[in-house]
């Protein structure tokens, strides 16, 4: 048994124990989600072998406890943190106030350490609540955020990427035109979060200058070609030229991966309002599907499909078809297979 006064022992080897078999399963749990959304796009994270998550997960777990401890340390050693009034932190006197109880001998840490892996309750005592608050959910503030940034830099890319383009002397060609900085800053942060779909522009930023989907594609790519000539290095730093399409030959040039990503969401944004006209959107639904599925030894359904659902010639069917297929082929098969099926 290791008790919960243990905590406050001269010794810090001593402490460090009871406070790890307290605090560390409900630490892991709820630093789970933002490293595993940090580093790898949500899904979940494990070491070549055996349970523990993958070497830099760890580490940085292991300074979440480590800060954590030190923090608990501190307040049981010296003054009491403030807050920014300057009163002593409630929740660590009530932590500190037990601890150092005659209660605390008696408690063992083991047995109190799945408490706090479960939500706060107003049955359960005070000092837990302020422990599963202080010791696990405020070292973990901002973590997904700050995982994203460390991991950044330590690849060369800036820590404060939009502070570079709003105040470097490099980017003032950049920020004279509105649009192009907004856009560089929406895509090194959605390059950081992992995006795989940076050309999908968010609507908040395409209504906030009047573009449609389109253009804002455009305008994205046109500013990416223009970061890049600008300052390669800031550009190869921050944006992953593997985010600008599912699959990419390293030996193209970015500047035409930026055109052929800009391309296929023009294709898509096409698409997607073509589908969703409430008049003609399940005719062209079976049109496209029928060239989604189209094969060397039936070429002729995607016509016969267009010129029966939209009552066309065959000539202008076959005009339509070529046309839809361009647009299938820049848009990518999968993609407008599901988009078919879902729309």
């Amino acid at each position: 048994m290791r008790p919960l006064a243990h905590l406050a022992d001269r010794d810090d080897a001593v402490a460090f124990d009871a406070f790890d078999i307290l605090t560390s399963p409900a630490l892991r749990d709820v630093a789970r989600g933002p490293l595993h959304r940090a580093r790898h796009a949500g899904r979940p994270c494990y070491a070549p072998m055996g349970q523990r998550w993958c070497d830099d997960c760890e580490a940085t777990f292991d300074d979440l406890r480590l800060s954590a401890f030190q923090r608990l340390r501190s307040a049981l050693k010296g003054p009491i943190p403030t807050t920014r009034s300057g009163e002593p932190v409630r929740e660590l006197v009530l932590l500190r106030t037990h601890v150092t109880s005659p209660q605390a001998q008696y408690e063992d840490t083991a047995a109190l350490a799945p408490a706090l892996r479960r939500r706060p309750s107003k049955r359960e005592h005070p000092w837990l609540r302020a422990a599963r608050a202080q010791l696990v959910h405020y070292p973990v503030r901002y973590l997904e955020e700050r995982t994203r940034r460390a991991d950044a830099v330590q690849r060369g890319a800036a820590a404060h990427p939009d502070r570079d383009l709003r105040q470097a002397a490099w980017a003032a060609p950049l920020r004279s035109d509105p649009v192009m900085l907004d856009m560089l800053i929406y895509a090194v942060f959605a390059v950081r979060r992992g995006t795989t779909t940076l050309f999908e522009v968010p609507d908040d930023l395409r209504q906030r200058h009047d573009l449609s989907r389109a253009e804002a594609t455009w305008r994205l790519r046109d500013a990416l070609i223009a970061l890049r000539k600008t300052n390669p290095a800031f550009y190869h730093a921050n944006i992953d030229d593997l985010t600008l399409g599912p699959t990419v030959d390293q030996a193209i040039d970015p500047q035409t991966l930026l055109e052929q990503a800009g391309d296929r969401e023009v294709s898509r944004s096409r698409l997607r309002k073509i589908l969703a006209d409430p008049t003609t959107g399940a005719a062209y639904r079976a049109i496209i599907k029928s060239i989604c599925e189209a094969d060397r030894a039936h070429p002729t359904v995607p016509v016969q499909t267009a010129a029966r659902s939209l009552h066309l010639t065959p000539e202008k069917a076959h005009d339509l078809i070529n046309q839809l297929a361009r647009e299938v082929a820049k848009a990518g098969l999968d993609w407008t297979i599901q988009l078919a099926e879902t729309s």
